[in-house]
């Protein structure tokens, strides 16, 4: 596998934080992609593949065909891809807050929901035809430049909205304790991220709580005790409270994700290969 990033350039800071790319062989059919603090904007440079929205009970409620490009908003659940022979992508994580520097459309209108970029970023679908087999300084370069055209002139974020999303990916708090920290309500808060980032602060905390822990979770050395370990970890959950978030988020048990991850690498901690979709 190849896997290049860098930070998005400072003109495009902090609505975008990186860009990256990847050319590889996929480990198997299919990946399940688990939720994370960011949105993500992706050039696909290969075949098209298939994104596939679970129903929660193991089968399919439908699923999107991926020919060009795609934007997925901050998901509050799991995605499975379904990879052509060859993956070749180039993408943009953006912030909660940075969807709203390219476009007047409300971020709620994308949470949980992957759409065609081309609907958000017009143009976008054009930089397929400019990049063919490119090297990531090109892609790069390219991805960037068109960004830092969309952007909305004069546009700028919340900073309360800012300062909320910076600290519930960096650590668990109390909604109501870093509303005040902002010295305002909780309920101002929650207005403030929905405005912003299409989320309300106790989702998006959930999310980058289940986010921290998986990622920690696939680091941890072969032989561990999942439950044990995990709740060590997260020492605000009880156990059942450990398993019901991760079968949320995720499709698995911590069981389940271990002895995945634990064969494929720490690599795969969001991005879990699958050899089938179970139904």
């Amino acid at each position: 596998m190849f896997y290049e990033e860098c930070p998005a350039p400072p003109n495009l800071q902090p609505f975008v934080t990186r860009l990256w790319f990847v050319r590889a062989k996929p480990q198997a059919r299919y990946e399940k992609i688990l939720p994370g603090p960011e949105a993500h904007l992706i050039l696909n440079l290969s075949d098209p593949y298939r994104l596939i929205s679970p129903d929660g009970n193991g089968g399919e409620t439908g699923a999107t065909e991926v020919s060009a490009g795609f934007y997925a908003g901050l998901q509050r659940s799991y995605l499975i891809s379904e990879n052509p022979d060859r993956l070749f992508n180039v993408g943009a994580r953006l912030t909660p807050y940075g969807l709203a520097a390219f476009t007047n459309q409300p971020p709620s209108k994308f949470q949980n929901r992957v759409v065609d970029a081309e609907s958000v970023f017009p143009g976008f679908t054009e930089l397929r035809s400019q990049l063919g087999d490119a090297e990531p300084g090109q892609a790069f370069e390219a991805l960037a430049t068109f960004l830092q055209h969309q952007i909305r002139p004069g546009y700028s974020a919340d900073p309360r909205a800012v300062t909320a999303v910076e600290t519930l990916a960096r650590e668990d708090l109390e909604i109501s304790v870093l509303a005040a920290e902002l010295g305002i309500s909780t309920s101002t808060l929650e207005r403030i991220m929905m405005r912003e980032c299409g989320t309300t602060a106790k989702a998006y905390s959930d999310v980058c709580r289940f986010n921290r822990i998986v990622t920690h979770a696939a680091a941890l050395p072969k032989g561990s005790v999942p439950g044990r370990e995990l709740l060590h970890l997260a020492d605000y959950y009880d156990q059942p409270h450990l398993i019901r978030a991760f079968r949320r988020f995720s499709g698995f048990t911590p069981t389940q994700y271990l002895q995945v991850v634990q064969s494929y690498g720490a690599e795969y901690a969001t991005f879990v290969p699958l050899e089938e979709v179970t139904r």
